[in-house]
C-alpha cells in the first residue's frame, strides 16, 4: 500500500483490505504518515515525503541483488529490464535510507516479502500521483510487479484507488484534453479519421492540437487563451491548488458558468448557475476503479428547474447551432454511440446485459463476452508486441535537473528517443523561511470538499464536530510553543489560513498534515501550482511557516474567509504581486 489512506478516503476498499488481513494476508505500507493501516502493517516504511522513486528503486535494487527476479516472466513477457538495472544501481537501501528517514533493513525486508509472496497486489492513491513525478511513480510501481511476475494472475497487479467515484469512467469517456472517448490520442491521424467517420464529419475536420488542461485554466484565462469557462459538478474554489491564483483567474474570465446541485463556494462566483441533478435523480452508467460499468437508476424526481446534466450539454450545443451529434433523447442513446466509438472495450455492453449482470468489466468487445475482471490474464499487454515495458525512473535534487537527467541517461544507455524515461524531485523544498512540509489528506467523515457532506448536521455536529485541524508532531509543537487546540496562522508563498493545532504522533517531525474539506481553513490556499510534468496533475504540496495566534485574531481572519468564500465577491490575495488583496464585486 503506497501513498494511500483507504480507511479515510476509500472505506469500501478498506473493508476488503481489512478482510484480507483477517484471513492472514501480509501488508507493507509505504507512507510518511502513520495511518491506521500502517499501524497494522507487517512493515511500515515511513519515508520522507515525495521520495517514492528512491524507495521503490531501493526495493528493485534489493530484488535484483538478492536474486529475487522472476527471470522466466521477465524474459518471456517484458522488455527493458537492462534500463531499470542501470537506473537503480545507485539506490542501495543503505544509501537511500540516509535521506528518506528509513532503516535499510526494513527496505530489504519489504522487498523480500513482496518478491516472495504470490499472489501480491499493489494498491496506491494520491500519495503516488500528486508529485511532479506522479507518472514516474506509477511507472516505478509497474516495475515492481513486472520484475517479480506479480501480474497476469488473479490477485496480482495494480489497484489504484481514485479520488472520486467515476474517475475511471470520466477518463474513459475522453474528458482529458489529449484523448478521444476510446483513449486514442487526438494527435493520431488514424484516430481522428475514425471519429470523423463515426461522427459524419468532413476529413480533416478534427483538430490535432491538444486542448487546455483544467490545471492550466487560470493561466490560460490571464494570458487570453480562455474567455468562457464552464464547470460541471465540481467546486474548484475549494478543490483546486493555489486557491488565490484560481480566484484571480475566474475574476478575469469574460463569462463563468457553473453547473451543480448546490450554491457552492464556486457557483457563488459564477455569472450563471445551471441546476444539475444528484446521483439519485439521474439515470446512466458509471465505471468504477475495477473497470466495472454499472447502471444507475433514477429513483427521485429532480426538484424545480433542475435538469439532467447530459440534457443541459445537448441543449446548449443545439442553441449554439449544432445540427448533428447532440440530438439524444436518453442516456441509453448516448451509450449506444459510445459502443460504436469504442467497440473493443464496450461493444458487448448493451443496456440489457449491464442490467442483467449488474455490471460488466471492460474490455467486453462482443455480446457473448462476460468482460475481464482482471487485465492481462493472457499475459498480453496493451503494447504493439504485447510485452510489458520496464521504465527507468530517476530521482534528482532539483526540478530543473529533471530533463537533463533523462537526456543523460538515454545517451548513456543508447536508448531509442521513443522509449520512456521518468525522473522527478521534491517539488518545493523547505528552507529557513518556510521550514515545514505541508501534506493534504481526507477525513472519513467528509466527501471531497464537503459540497454534500457538510450539509449533514449529523456529520458537522457529530462525527466531524472537530472541523479543520493542522496535525503536527509533539516535537514540532514544542518548538513553536504550541499545545493541543491552540490557534495558529499558517502561510506559504501562495496564501494564508488560520486553524487549530492537533498534536499527534502519526505525523513525523517537520511535517504538518491538513484536510481540504473546509472553506474556514482551506489548506489549498497554501498549496502551490506545481504539477506532474506529463499528466499535469497538481502536486497539492507546499513549504509553509506557522505561528501561534490568539482567539481574537483567529476569529478576525475567519470572518475575512467567510466573506471570501461565502459571498459572490471574488477576493484573492495576490501573493505573486507582493501580497496585494483584490476584490471583484
Amino acid at each position: 500500500m503506497i501513498g494511500s489512506n483507504p480507511e479515510n478516503g476509500h472505506p469500501i476498499a478498506a473493508m476488503h483490505i481489512q478482510r484480507a488481513l483477517n484471513r492472514g494476508a501480509k501488508l507493507i505500507v509505504i507512507d510518511p504518515i502513520k495511518t491506521e493501516f500502517a499501524s497494522r502493517a507487517d512493515i511500515h516504511l515511513q519515508l520522507e515525503p515525495e521520495h517514492n522513486i528512491p524507495v521503490i528503486n531501493a526495493l528493485l535494487y534489493t530484488i535484483i541483488e538478492e536474486g529475487l527476479v522472476n527471470e522466466e516472466f521477465v524474459r518471456d513477457h517484458t522488455i527493458g529490464i537492462e534500463y531499470v538495472k542501470e537506473a537503480v544501481k545507485d539506490y542501495a537501501p543503505e544509501v537511500v535510507a540516509k535521506y528518506t528517514r528509513l532503516n535499510p533493513e526494513d527496505i530489504r525486508a519489504a522487498a523480500r516479502m513482496y518478491a516472495t509472496t504470490k499472489p501480491a497486489v499493489i494498491t496506491h492513491g494520491m500519495g503516488v500521483t500528486h508529485f511532479n513525478h506522479g507518472v514516474g511513480g506509477v511507472c516505478d510501481v509497474s516495475n515492481l510487479f513486472l520484475i517479480t511476475g506479480n501480474i497476469c494472475e488473479l490477485g496480482t497487479g495494480d489497484l489504484p484507488l481514485r479520488g472520486q467515484e467515476n474517475v475511471q469512467g470520466c477518463c474513459d469517456m475522453g474528458v482529458l484534453p489529449n484523448i478521444f472517448p476510446n483513449l486514442g490520442s487526438v494527435t493520431d491521424p488514424e484516430q481522428r479519421a475514425w471519429f470523423e467517420k463515426i461522427w459524419h464529419l468532413e476529413p480533416g475536420f478534427l483538430n490535432s492540437k491538444i486542448g487546455i488542461h483544467k490545471t492550466e485554466v487560470p493561466d490560460a484565462i490571464l494570458d487570453g487563451r480562455v474567455h468562457f469557462f464552464w464547470t460541471i459538478g465540481e467546486n474548484p474554489v475549494i478543490s483546486e491548488p493555489n486557491t488565490n491564483h484560481f480566484l484571480k483567474g475566474i475574476a478575469n474570465v469574460d463569462f463563468y458558468v457553473v453547473q451543480d446541485l448546490f450554491l457552492t463556494e464556486t457557483s457563488l462566483k459564477a455569472d450563471v448557475v445551471l441546476p444539475g441533478v444528484a446521483s439519485s435523480e439521474k439515470e446512466g452508467l458509471y465505471t468504477n476503479a475495477e473497470r466495472r460499468v454499472q447502471h444507475n437508476e433514477a429513483v427521485i424526481t429532480p426538484p424545480g428547474d433542475a435538469r439532467q446534466d447530459w440534457w443541459i450539454v445537448c441543449e446548449i450545443a443545439r442553441r449554439l447551432g449544432a445540427t448533428e451529434g447532440f440530438n439524444f433523447n436518453s442516456p441509453e442513446e448516448i451509450w449506444e454511440e459510445v459502443r460504436k466509438c469504442d467497440p473493443r472495450r464496450y461493444g458487448g455492453m448493451s443496456y440489457y446485459r449491464l442490467k442483467k449482470y449488474h455490471g460488466l468489466h471492460w474490455p467486453c468487445p462482443t455480446e457473448d463476452d462476460m468482460g475481464g475482471q482482471s487485465l492481462y490474464l493472457d499475459k498480453k499487454f496493451f503494447t504493439p508486441d504485447g510485452k510489458g515495458r520496464f521504465v527507468p525512473c530517476l530521482f534528482v535534487d532539483k526540478a530543473d535537473e529533471i530533463e537533463s537527467a533523462k537526456l543523460e541517461f538515454a545517451k548513456k544507455m543508447n536508448m531509442s528517443p521513443e522509449y520512456p524515461i521518468m525522473a522527478g524531485s521534491v517539488d518545493e523544498k523547505t528552507d529557513a523561511e518556510y521550514p515545514i512540509q505541508l501534506l493534504t489528506t481526507r477525513k472519513v467523515y467528509q466527501y471531497t470538499v464537503g459540497t454534500m457532506t457538510r450539509r449533514s448536521r449529523a456529520i458537522e455536529e457529530g462525527g466531524d464536530s472537530i472541523g479543520p485541524i493542522a496535525e503536527m508532531s509533539p516535537a514540532l509543537a514544542e518548538r513553536y510553543g504550541l499545545k493541543q487546540g491552540d490557534f495558529i496562522k499558517a502561510w506559504s508563498r501562495y496564501g494564508y489560513i488560520v486553524v487549530k493545532a492537533e498534536v499527534t504522533d502519526i505525523v513525523p517531525d517537520g511535517i504538518i498534515q491538513m484536510t481540504f474539506h473546509y472553506w474556514e481553513s482551506s489548506c489549498n490556499e497554501l498549496t502551490s501550482s506545481g504539477w506532474d510534468y506529463i499528466s499535469k496533475t497538481p502536486t497539492f504540496k507546499a513549504a509553509i511557516q506557522i505561528k501561534k495566534i490568539d482567539e481574537e485574531e483567529f476569529l478576525r481572519v475567519r470572518e475575512l474567509k467567510r466573506e471570501k468564500f461565502q459571498t459572490s465577491k471574488i477576493i484573492y490575495d495576490d501573493f505573486h504581486h507582493h501580497g496585494n488583496v483584490a476584490i471583484n464585486e
